[in-house]
């Protein structure tokens, strides 16, 4: 009887210790899944925040939960592409960011914001390879000018090169700074040769071109609009020279890219056909950071102006210009006669004068 009683006791002990296993492996699971959840989730979010370092950390988190999980592992190559193809345009190797980025966007699995993302950043870099092949042919023909007779477009383009805004054209710079040496040397040796400079301007935007031509940038201004709706404004494109917006196309196509692409291109000369989109990314320590503003991306920091924010529906941009390190705007109030100065600094102070010189307002917008 008692050996009956031990049998029962030990059985009911197993029991007890199978049951509390059990339930402490599903505690486990439960914790890890919270972890990987969480860990996908804070990843997307710094996505969402153009953070690509931190969302490469977090989906490496989510790894070492789950280590053969296809999702992380899909989320987390699509960022490293994305951090990849940045590295690579810092670096001046632009056609290997577009051969990166455009194998980036074809991941499967991934996120859709990751992937839109990549889309965007393939765009930029096709127009950035377009911008890079055209000044590089253009600066070996201007090398192998003998006469004096510079392209002095051309020239003045070298000249006001940004290399910070500009990073994926540094390996240009030696061959820039050669020609710019050349043309220098070229025309203080000779007064006739700086004339000759002079009178052989002859800028793109001032060459007249065919019907047919006419006909066919007209049609690329259509296509552009029309592709993307809401980006750009008919009324500006179609003060784009005709000369402009073929030239354009050719470099898309010389770099494979598309209408998108030569609407980039044109919106690097003329910023003003593109619409107001929101700012972009203002972290400076996030890849997708602009250390220096176009034209457009100073207009949005204004919202960070209660003045401009109380009164934007009856101000009136009427002019801007591009100082060494900031953009200035010309306002006045429709219909009325107060007007005055916005100005948007890169280092991040946005101020608002009037037209006496009183100072109105200023805000921070990084």
């Amino acid at each position: 009887m008692k050996n009956w009683w031990k049998t029962i006791s030990l059985i009911s002990v197993l029991g007890a210790l199978v049951v509390g296993l059990a339930a402490c492996g599903k505690q486990s699971t439960s914790h890890q899944n919270s972890g990987y959840d969480s860990a996908i989730s804070n990843g997307l979010n710094a996505v969402a925040d153009n953070k690509f370092d931190k969302a490469l950390t977090y989906f490496d988190n989510a790894l070492t939960q789950k280590s053969k999980d296809t999702k992380a592992k899909a989320y987390r190559k699509q960022t490293q592409t994305y951090l990849d193809t940045q590295a690579q345009l810092k670096a001046g190797e632009v056609e290997k960011a577009v051969t990166t980025v455009s194998a980036g966007t074809k991941i499967t699995g991934g996120a859709k914001s990751l992937k839109t993302k990549l889309s965007d950043l393939k765009q930029t870099a096709k127009t950035d390879l377009a911008e890079y092949r055209q000044l590089k042919q253009d600066v070996a023909d201007q090398l192998k000018v003998t006469d004096g007779s510079y392209d002095t477009g051309i020239i003045k383009q070298c000249q006001h090169i940004n290399w910070q805004k500009k990073p994926y054209l540094k390996k240009l710079k030696p061959d820039v700074d050669k020609l710019l040496k050349q043309a220098g040397q070229q025309s203080s040796s000779s007064s006739s040769s700086s004339s000759a400079t002079s009178s052989s301007s002859d800028s793109t935007a001032t060459k007249t071109v065919s019907s047919a031509d006419h006909k066919k940038a007209e049609q690329m201004r259509h296509n552009i609009f029309e592709a993307d709706q809401g980006t750009y404004v008919w009324s500006e494109l179609e003060k784009v020279p005709d000369t402009v917006v073929l030239q354009a196309e050719n470099q898309s196509e010389a770099a494979g890219g598309d209408v998108g692409t030569t609407g980039n291109i044109i919106a690097k000369q003329y910023p003003n056909i593109k619409s107001y989109t929101g700012a972009s990314s203002d972290d400076s320590s996030s890849p997708g950071a602009k250390d220096y503003l176009n034209a457009d991306e100073a207009k949005q920091e204004l919202s960070a102006l209660d003045f401009y924010n109380k009164n934007q529906s009856h101000i009136e941009i009427t002019g801007q210009k591009e100082l060494d390190d900031a953009w200035e705007f010309t306002w006045s109030f429709k219909g009325g006669n107060m007007g005055g100065t916005f100005t948007v600094e890169n280092k991040g102070i946005v101020s608002a004068q009037s037209s006496n010189g009183n100072q109105i307002e200023t805000k921070t917008w990084r």
